[in-house]
């Protein structure tokens, strides 16, 4: 079976219409991103700020992309920090089997 015979149609709603969505994802992981979508959508329409559907959707997806930047920042540097520390532990490691 190939990938795309693999994937399956499902409906979700998004800013109040729906969407059909091929995926090969859990039925339950794509409703959980349609969600999330959702209410950023929401976030921003309550806010004010927007003049239509296209526009909360930019700044839905910008407020979306922030936080995949910040995500990937804080994991950036949590990878930094382990690779310093097993460094650290090698060379003390290190030390105490040359000591010996």
């Amino acid at each position: 079976m190939t990938d795309e015979q693999k994937k399956k149609t499902i409906k979700v709603k998004i800013y109040g219409k729906e969407y059909s969505i091929k995926s090969s994802e859990d039925t339950e992981y794509v409703e959980d991103v349609a969600r999330y979508v959702d209410s950023k959508m929401m976030d921003v329409d309550r806010s004010g700020v927007s003049t239509g559907p296209v526009q909360v959707a930019v700044l839905a997806a910008m407020n979306i992309t922030d936080e995949l930047f910040e995500a990937r920042q804080h994991g950036d540097k949590s990878s930094k920090d382990i690779d310093e520390r097993a460094k650290g532990l090698i060379e003390k490691i290190n030390s105490a089997l040359t000591e010996d």
